[in-house]
């Protein structure tokens, strides 16, 4: 239903799409894995008769896509141009009739005009056929303003009712489907458990500063070794990673984009990123880790991994931020087990032979011609050691 303000516009906006789905190219689909040639080819389908109501099912399939593909490679979902009558025995079959196990159904799109201000009212049935019941039954309003970012759109345009009134719906979709799923459920508990034995197994430890302080020079000012809370070395002492939290003067996205005592610096803020307060409020928590390996005697360092966050409290910060060896190779894959492999890897990686990798062909002379040259005479070696060598970072500092 539309107000009939907005007969002109839909009418315009069926003239500027008709005609203008394409079905996938067979030869290219046919390399595709089977739930994205099933995908594509449905999508095809539904766009041949596409208007601005069936918009909002092809714009919620694609986006879902996007935002579970990377967690679920298998996705499966499946448009089907079936007009819903919200019945819950109609869900059920459809879900039996399509084998999967959840039914997103827009039972009521409707257009008008407040004030001058152009909504959609967009109703939203959410089906979980396991549990047989209705997870999502709501209506969600969205106005006419361009909201930026994956949902932006013209300005006092119907897209942009559509777009705020489904980025609302579609954020409980994924809510429902995350608490709910198996595989993150699993996800969960493994890092909950893996957190569990970093803070109290590992943590607690009595630190050893002695072997950072010879591998780091007083000199360096961009290192602040009352900063140091945790360091872990590896089973030969020839390697370690050290941890380091403190508190920083506040300052904003502009001074901290002008500083460039650190690299590949990462922010994490509870604040929304269209928060207009956004850009001028950084974390004053301030953490990294110094990776470094023992070479011909000689000690070789890294400043890594900054990051600005915002902890509970200090104690809580350092667990925070040391639990973040999930995310580098601390633990075997899907498993609570200590990787064998971690002072030989993630953090610890060495230079690779360019030359040897499965991609040469089609990237060796475009992409790496010029790293490959530059790493040939460090094959081998770990990076940390490499990178001084070739002067990307500090002098190394000779070993007490």
């Amino acid at each position: 239903m539309a107000d009939k303000t907005f007969e002109n516009e839909i009418e315009q906006w069926r003239k500027n799409n008709i005609g203008k789905a394409s079905g996938p190219n067979s030869n290219q689909l046919s390399k595709l894995p089977d739930n994205i040639q099933r995908m594509q080819a449905s999508e095809a389908e539904f766009s041949k008769k596409i208007d601005p109501f069936k918009q909002v099912s092809l714009l919620t399939e694609e986006y879902l896509v996007y935002r579970f593909y990377e967690k679920f490679p298998n996705v499966l979902i499946l448009l089907k141009d079936i007009q819903s009558t919200g019945k819950i025995e109609d869900l059920r079959k459809l879900a039996q009739d399509s084998k999967l196990q959840y039914v997103l159904s827009f039972p009521k799109l409707t257009f008008y005009k407040n004030d001058g201000i152009g909504y959609a009212s967009l109703a939203v049935q959410f089906y979980d056929y396991s549990a047989n019941s209705l997870l999502i039954d709501t209506t969600y309003t969205g106005n006419w303003f361009n909201p930026g970012f994956e949902f932006a759109c013209k300005d006092s345009s119907l897209s942009c009712t559509i777009n705020n009134s489904i980025s609302q719906a579609l954020d409980k979709v994924i809510h429902e489907v995350a608490s709910n799923s198996p595989t993150i459920k699993r996800q969960r508990k493994l890092w909950q458990d893996r957190l569990d034995i970093l803070r109290n197994d590992y943590y607690p430890k009595s630190v050893d500063r002695s072997i950072v302080k010879k591998a780091i020079p007083a000199k360096d000012s961009n290192i602040t070794m009352a900063s140091l809370y945790q360091v872990l070395v590896s089973p030969d002492s020839s390697k370690f990673v050290a941890f380091f939290l403190e508190k920083k003067m506040k300052e904003n996205f502009l001074q901290l984009s002008r500083d460039n005592s650190d690299k590949e610096v990462q922010v994490l803020t509870h604040k929304d990123i269209k928060d207009s307060a956004y850009l001028d409020d950084i974390p004053q928590t301030y953490a990294y880790i110094i990776t470094a390996v023992k070479y011909n005697s000689r000690w070789y360092y890294k400043k890594a991994k900054v990051t600005y966050f915002v902890p509970e409290d200090n104690a809580g910060g350092q667990v925070q931020y040391f639990n973040m060896l999930q995310e580098w190779g601390f633990f075997e894959d899907n498993s609570t087990a200590f990787n064998a492999d971690f002072w030989e890897t993630h953090l610890f990686g060495k230079v690779k032979d360019l030359r040897k990798e499965p991609d040469r062909d089609k990237y060796g002379q475009t992409i790496w011609k010029r790293e490959e040259e530059e790493n040939r005479k460090y094959l081998g070696l770990y990076e940390i050691v490499a990178d001084e060598l070739k002067g990307g970072n500090k002098s190394p500092s000779k070993s007490h």
